[in-house]
């Protein structure tokens, strides 16, 4: 079921084995909750979608687990910097992008059925940074 996931972060890719992907998931699960005892997946697809403070702790999460050495605050910025050099209606498109990069991670069955993609290809992930 699992792949190996590749991260990009500073012109840098770091994989997760498809062995290792449990704890990624926990950690990107546990950076999303943030204390709130909802559902990961809830949060990732509610209407609004999440938090860019949220999307910056799973994104760090998972890049530190990766072998990155970045901070979320890092990762923050980096969002903030992106979505600044983009025109308002390419927001939205930018942060449906990192969701669904996410959801891809996590459940790569409902990844696949939201990209409508059955290829097999490996999952990837990138922050600009």
């Amino acid at each position: 079921m699992f792949e190996d996931v590749t991260l990009a972060w500073k012109n840098e890719t770091f994989t997760v084995p498809a062995d290792k992907q449990m704890v990624l998931i926990a950690k990107i699960e546990d950076a999303l909750q943030g204390g709130s005892g909802k559902q990961p997946l809830g949060i990732l697809m509610q209407r609004e979608g999440p938090t860019y403070a949220q999307l910056a702790r799973a994104y760090g999460a998972a890049l530190r687990h990766a072998g990155a050495r970045v901070s979320n605050e890092d990762v923050y910025t980096s969002i903030q910097e992106d979505l600044a050099a983009l025109e308002p209606m390419e927001i939205t498109a930018k942060i449906q992008n990192a969701v669904i990069a996410l959801i891809s991670i996590m459940s790569p069955p409902m990844g696949r059925k939201i990209t409508g993609s059955g290829d097999g290809k490996k999952s990837k992930a990138a922050v600009k940074g």
